[in-house]
């Protein structure tokens, strides 16, 4: 379940208790005030990475998306995949921008996103965890590889240090020889910013990414994601 507004329901500890829900007109309690603060460093709280975070989110979140309200940001929370990030608010588009997320991607890293989401559409369809080889990686971008470059070994290199890219934002999680895909990745693109870089790659000649299928449809109303990977 994906929400953006109604606060999750989730037991109050008593008052004075430590992460209690804050006040209504007073500052945040600590915890959350931790909380706000990791949101908004992002790219996203993982809470079955950091249970205790996610927890005390959904705890205080109507406190915690009132002082994002301020800033002209929004709270998005998958309540399934427990994962949640900010974005801008939708609502005065000359609204000042405050958040610049996952910056510093190349066309590579774009392409790799695009691709990672796609797996994760396929198999969460499925209720799978998406859970992909760096050889099935190094697969699905070898047609973007011949429209680029000539040197195979320099290309898996450059795939390589994409990887390691997004390991470092937390949307890859390695697992042996493995890497799972945070399930925040079809939030944080959605469908309108992954077909307007599809039309991109595809006037540049690359073939064999997909326009966003029908399963994107229930997505639509979360609009397109802040900070999407520059190109």
């Amino acid at each position: 379940m994906i929400s953006s507004a109604s606060p999750a329901e989730a037991a109050d500890p008593a008052p004075g208790e430590d992460g209690a829900p804050s006040v209504p007109g007073t500052a945040l309690v600590d915890e959350s005030r931790r909380v706000l603060v990791h949101l908004m460093q992002g790219p996203f709280l993982d809470g079955r990475r950091d249970a205790g975070r996610y927890a005390q989110l959904l705890r205080d979140r109507a406190a915690i998306e009132a002082r994002l309200a301020d800033l002209f940001l929004e709270l998005i929370v998958d309540d399934d995949a427990q994962v949640a990030f900010v974005r801008q608010s939708e609502e005065d588009p000359d609204a000042p921008k405050l958040l610049r997320r996952l910056t510093g991607m190349n066309r590579l890293d774009s392409v790799l996103l695009l691709v990672l989401r796609q797996m994760l559409l396929t198999q969460s369809s499925r209720g799978q965890r998406t859970v992909v080889s760096e050889a099935e990686l190094q697969q699905a971008l070898a047609a973007y590889r011949r429209t680029t470059s000539t040197d195979e070994a320099g290309f898996a290199r450059e795939v390589r240090a994409s990887i390691a890219k997004l390991q470092r934002t937390g949307l890859l999680d390695e697992q042996g020889d493995d890497y799972e895909v945070s399930p925040v990745l079809r939030l944080m693109i959605g469908p309108d910013t992954a077909r307007e870089f599809i039309a991109l790659y595809r006037e540049a000649g690359v073939g064999g990414l997909e326009d966003p299928s029908d399963a994107d449809q229930d997505e639509d109303d979360l609009g397109e994601a802040q900070g999407a990977p520059e190109a």
